[in-house]
C-alpha cells in the first residue's frame, strides 16, 4: 500500500528514503509487500508518517488496507472503459487514433469535467501513438500533466483489494504507465471479449 500512497502523493521512493532517513532495504521490504507491517517497529512507522505528513495512525490504517482511501471506482467509468477497448478492437489502432485525434472528445469530455474518462482516453491515444511510433499530439499538453487525486480502479479490482487477495504492490506495478501516470489502473487494452 505504500507504492499507492507514494503514488497519490507524486513522491518516489527515493525522496521518501531522504525524507525519512530510514535505509533503502526497509522501505523496499515495505514498499513491495515483503514485509509484515506488524513487525515494523514504532519508530519507522512514525518515520514514514512524518516524511508523508500523516498520522501514525492513518499510516498504519492504509498499510493494513484498512483505509482504502486512496482509491475509486465508478461503474459508468468500468463501462466507459469497457466500451473503449471494444472500440479499440474493432477499429484497430490507426483507426482508433485517427478518430480520437479529430474528434477532440479528449478536451470535450475534460471540460465536462469527466476527468477520469478523459484522462484515461488521453492515456490510450498516447499509449497507441508511442506503440506505433507516432509522435504524441502537443494539443493535450496541458491535460497531458494532469493526474486524478485518486487511483482509479475498477470496481471487481477494488474488491480484490480490499479483501487483500491481490496485493496493491503488485497491481501497480504492472499496469501500463501512460495510464498510472494519471492514476489510472489499466494493464489490459486488448484483452476484451
Amino acid at each position: 500500500m505504500l507504492r499507492a500512497i507514494l503514488q497519490t502523493k507524486e513522491m518516489s521512493l527515493y525522496e521518501l528514503e531522504k525524507t525519512s532517513s530510514i535505509s533503502h532495504a526497509t522501505l523496499s521490504d515495505i514498499y513491495n509487500e515483503h514485509s509484515n507491517i506488524d513487525k515494523c517497529s514504532i519508530a519507522v512507522i512514525n518515520k514514514i508518517a512524518k516524511a508523508l505528513h500523516l498520522s501514525m495512525d492513518s499510516l498504519y490504517d492504509f498499510l493494513l488496507y484498512e483505509d482504502m482511501s486512496l482509491f475509486a471506482f465508478d461503474t459508468s467509468f468500468d463501462l466507459f472503459k469497457s466500451n473503449i477497448c471494444h472500440e479499440l478492437k474493432n477499429l484497430g489502432d490507426l483507426d482508433f487514433l485517427k478518430k480520437y485525434l479529430i474528434n477532440n472528445e479528449i478536451v470535450e469530455l475534460y471540460k465536462d469535467k469527466e476527468y477520469p474518462k478523459s484522462l484515461y482516453l488521453l492515456s490510450l491515444v498516447d499509449y497507441l501513438s508511442k506503440e506505433n511510433n507516432i509522435p504524441l499530439a502537443s494539443e493535450y499538453d496541458e491535460i497531458r500533466n494532469k493526474r486524478l487525486n485518486k487511483i482509479y480502479v475498477s470496481k471487481s479490482l477494488y474488491l480484490l483489494l480490499k479483501s487483500r487477495i491481490v496485493k496493491v504492490s503488485d497491481v501497480l506495478k504492472e499496469c501500463l504507465h501512460d495510464f498510472l501516470k494519471h492514476n489510472i489502473v489499466e494493464a489490459e487494452i486488448r484483452n476484451v471479449i
